[in-house]
Parts: C-alpha cells; sequence; structure tokens
C-alpha cells in the first residue's frame, strides 16, 4: 500500500514540474513527450526504491519504533514524576502538620514557663514582703529602745535637776550616807 501511495506521489511531482515547464514555455503539453518523461521518472523511482527502499523502510520504521519508545518511556516518566510529586504532597502536608505541632508544643511550653515564671516571682514577692515586715519589726523595736533609752535618759537627767533643786547639800550627805548603811547592813 506504501508503495502505491510512494509511486502516486511520485507521478505527482512529475506533472507539477512538467505544468511548471510548461507555464513558462507558454504553449501546449505535448503528450509524446510527458509520457516519456512520467517513463523516466516512474524508472527513476522504481531504481531509488530498489537501492535504498530496504533503508528507507528501515529508517521510517525504525524512527516510529523510536517514536513510539519515546513516547512510552515519556508516560513511564510522567507516572514517575506524578508518584513524586504525590509524594511530595504528602511531605509537605506532613512537615506542615509537624509545623503546627511544633508550633503548639512551643505554645505550650510558653505556657508553662510563664506560670513557672510567674509563681516564682510571687514567691520571691512573698519572701521580700517577709523580710521588709521583720525588717520593718526589727527596725520598729530598736527605734522603741532608742526612744525608751532616751526617755530614761532625760527622764534620770530631769530627776537629777529636780533632785539637786529640791536637797541641799547637807540633806544629800545624809541621804548618801543613809544609803549605805542600809548597803552595808544587809
Amino acid at each position: 500500500m506504501q508503495k502505491v501511495y510512494g509511486i502516486i506521489t511520485a507521478c505527482a511531482l512529475v506533472l507539477l514540474s512538467c505544468q511548471v515547464a510548461e507555464a513558462s514555455e507558454g504553449h501546449g503539453l505535448p503528450w509524446g513527450d510527458f509520457l516519456l518523461r512520467m517513463i523516466n521518472a516512474a524508472i527513476f523511482v522504481w531504481i531509488i526504491w530498489k537501492m535504498a527502499g530496504k533503508k528507507l523502510k528501515t529508517f521510517f520504521v525504525g524512527r516510529r519504533e523510536e517514536v513510539v519508545q519515546e513516547m512510552d518511556d515519556l508516560a513511564v516518566r510522567k507516572q514517575e514524576a506524578e508518584a513524586r510529586l504525590a509524594e511530595v504532597e504528602r511531605h509537605i502536608a506532613d512537615v506542615e502538620a509537624e509545623c503546627a505541632k511544633l508550633l503548639e508544643d512551643g505554645r505550650a511550653q510558653a505556657e508553662r514557663m510563664k506560670a513557672a515564671i510567674l509563681a516564682d516571682a510571687e514567691q520571691q514577692a512573698a519572701r521580700i514582703v517577709e523580710q521588709a515586715v521583720r525588717n520593718a519589726e526589727q527596725e520598729g523595736k530598736a527605734e522603741l529602745e532608742a526612744i525608751r533609752v532616751r526617755m530614761a535618759e532625760t527622764i534620770v537627767t530631769e530627776l537629777e535637776k529636780s533632785l539637786v533643786e529640791r536637797l541641799d547639800a547637807e540633806t544629800h550627805q545624809n541621804l548618801i550616807d543613809k544609803s549605805l548603811t542600809k548597803v552595808v547592813l544587809q
């Protein structure tokens, strides 16, 4: 069948070339000359077919097989690429899920750290307040003691002044002697 198509194609090319030649010469087609040219073209095509027909056939069949093989290879590559794409998409989904989990874990850990820091701060604040209360109490006691000492000193000083004003030197000597006799006798 392919031989017939080849011969028909060759004849059509010869006719076309004859028509071009006729148009350039300007007169009608001589049928005898046309028939000889057709026979010449057929013989030329037959010789080419006999000499290179198998090679041409092998070339075109081989080329067809190469194209078919290439198409099959491309289909296999496409399937492999689709499988890899699906795997990458799954991996991306897994990574996104893992990121979300890590983010949630980080938030939970941050909340725990926040709660621990707040609890520690509250304990430190309680200790500071307790220490401040103790310091205030100690300072209050020390201040009270200092006030008592000043008061006692003031009272003693005032009492001495008062006694010195009320007692004269002789009464004072009598009191001292009387105190000494009581101390020595007891």
